[in-house]
């Protein structure tokens, strides 16, 4: 696992003068000499700050938990939710694992929705929109990371709650079966530090609640400065609360738990196969390159078995992945490990009518949301998915040390023109039946031995007919890397990337050999929106607000004195409402706090 680390540690390192430094021209007893002490180095120093437990294997060492703004939804409703990952050892929060799975699992045990959620330092947030066509009945949430996975059905994160569809019959598919593995345990001691909400307990319509959050005694508020919490404000009733579970509670270990942490990325695995006869099939290296103007490249090694494995950093766009051999194989498919095993705890059920006793509250629930669907109130905000994950990516290569701009000069019959006039050192040209591209070493002055990586749009190009039959008016830009470049242990000897203006590949048909995945690795996160009555004519507008979640923020952090300040508007809604907060601090103390207040 560490040497591992160290290796990731270490790739993607562009390196100048690679040949050079191979026929002699750099000490390589030098280099490796270097290497060596800063490899000691780095080891010493992760076995120092290791945790004692960090060498267990077959163990659960993660724990996670989800706070929800409600336990009661009506079908096309947003389940709104923050995720806590710990350690199930210290109790504090765990930044083992990037990636947080959830499920949505409907009463006859099949997941209505799934999603994996980006986690940073530990928490995450997310929201899940129900299908307005799902039936009524007790569903379940379910947390895991990909660590968990081998110990599932239990073992990870579960919480029923209740769904109403007014639109389809009206029958109520209630759960029968407790879930028989999950066991929960109050921490000792850490949950016991007072945590308080301060605010009036009347308030009118459309009138502006402040709530200040903040620890009672100097101890709680030593402990709990920092601390990441999450409100919720509703008038459906409260969730039941889940513990965080108690190291060694967990069910006996599987013996075979091959999971890894998803501490780098989320893991794409799968096997490679053969089309005609199914058995494995082992090219040297399966490239994954993304299809878009801003290129990425990665590569895995194939094991004996066929099997291989990406880690794709967390990203909300879903984008086309690109799978090819590093050899043109028109035999080869490609299988792809499900992301969400389907492990679930045995269950049964019973359907209710409307006349036996069908869940309260659930009619003045589906009142307001169907109130505010027809006046078109909506209380959330997606983000700009695409402008998030651009202003993530960044070129594989760096900055390539060749960019050359078709529009600067005139335009030139084809690609080969192209190449020849604007790109000095580096030539396309007819070779055999195809063509070939070569670049000159610019230490030596001769072509490398070995072709570069040719890309167009990200797309790795072995045919370079492809390249030559390209219209120029088509290209935007070529960008290039002349020396070599190191990714891991394969060696790039130099990189020519062809952007054309739309930068989708759209005017090019894919090789045959190439596998095309549509792919999103973490969900988008909307914002949930609270509405402002601060101005008058908002304030006496006659649009009806009947929200059930009042208020929800999954990100608050507790400052020095382990204090925060929020304030949101009422509805139009009269009765009771509760505030809920959960949340942990830096060490591991859990936040368990509750207060209600009227609204005329």
């Amino acid at each position: 696992y560490l040497l591992s680390g160290l290796s990731r540690h270490i790739r993607n390192v562009p390196i100048v003068q690679q040949e050079g430094r191979r026929k002699g021209l750099h000490s390589g007893k030098n280099f490796e000499n270097k290497v060596m002490k800063r490899a000691i180095l780095l080891l010493c120093t992760v076995f120092l700050v290791l945790p004692p437990f960090a060498d267990l294997r077959g163990q659960l060492r993660e724990n996670i938990y989800v706070h929800t703004d409600r336990k009661k939804y009506i079908a096309g409703e947003d389940i709104w939710f923050s995720i806590y990952n710990t350690d199930r050892s210290a109790g504090y929060l765990s930044s083992g694992s990037l990636i947080a799975y959830l499920e949505l699992i409907n009463p006859y045990n099949s997941p209505v929705i799934q999603g994996r959620f980006e986690l940073n330092g530990g928490t995450g947030e997310g929201c899940f929109a129900i299908p307005d066509s799902v039936s009524s009945g007790t569903y379940v949430l379910r947390a895991y990371t990909n660590h968990m996975k081998d110990y599932l059905p239990g073992n990870c994160f579960i919480q029923e709650i209740e769904i109403h569809n007014p639109f389809r019959d009206l029958v109520f598919i209630r759960k029968t079966v407790e879930p028989v593995s999950f066991s929960v345990l109050p921490d000792e001691g850490k949950d016991r530090l007072n945590f308080i909400i301060k605010a009036d307990s009347l308030y009118g319509r459309r009138e502006k609640v402040s709530l200040s959050l903040g620890a009672s005694g100097e101890i709680s508020r030593s402990l709990l400065a920092a601390a990441r919490i999450s409100v919720a404000v509703t008038y459906a009733g409260v969730p039941e609360y889940r513990s965080w579970k108690k190291y060694g509670t967990e069910l006996p270990s599987p013996g075979n738990a091959v999971r890894e942490f998803e501490n780098s990325g989320h893991i794409l695995s799968g096997t490679v196969r053969n089309r005609d006869s199914g058995s494995s099939i082992r090219p040297d290296f399966l490239f994954m390159s993304v299809q878009g103007k801003v290129a990425e490249f990665r590569y895995a090694d194939i094991d004996t078995s066929g099997r291989f494995s990406f880690i794709l950093p967390p990203g909300s766009a879903k984008r086309n992945l690109i799978l090819q051999p590093d050899h043109a194989a028109g035999s080869m498919i490609l299988n792809i490990d499900p992301a969400f095993p389907y492990v679930t705890m045995p269950s049964g059920y019973t359907k209710v009518t409307p006349g036996e006793n069908l869940p309260e509250g659930f009619s003045e629930m589906s009142f307001n949301f169907q109130a505010s669907r027809i006046y078109g109130k909506t209380y959330r905000r997606d983000p700009d998915e695409n402008m998030q994950d651009t202003l993530k990516r960044r070129r594989f290569y760096g900055i390539p040390e060749m960019e050359v701009f078709l529009d600067d000069y005139i335009m030139l019959p084809d690609m080969e023109e192209v190449f020849f006039e604007l790109l000095p050192g580096i030539l396309l040209r007819k070779s055999g039946d195809g063509y070939e591209v070569r670049i000159t070493n610019p230490l030596t002055g001769v072509f490398y031995k070995d072709s570069p990586l040719v890309m167009i749009d990200g797309v790795i190009i072995n045919d370079l007919n492809v390249l030559a039959s390209l219209n120029p008016e088509l290209v935007e830009k070529i960008e290039v890397v002349m020396t070599p470049y190191l990714i891991g242990d394969l060696i790039l000897h130099g990189i020519v990337n062809v952007i054309t203006r739309q930068g989708d590949f759209s005017s090019i048909d894919m090789p045959e050999y190439a596998v095309i995945l549509p792919y999103r690795v973490t969900e988008p996160q909307p914002v949930f929106i609270s509405p402002d009555y601060s101005g008058r004519d908002d304030r006496e507008s006659r649009i009806p607000d009947l929200r059930n979640t009042l208020y929800w923020n999954p990100s608050i952090i507790t400052d020095k004195n382990a204090e925060a300040e929020i304030s949101f508007w009422t509805s139009d809604q009269p009765g009771e409402y509760t505030v809920i907060v959960r949340g942990i601090s830096p060490g591991g103390n859990k936040i368990l706090a509750t207060k209600k207040f009227l609204v005329r």
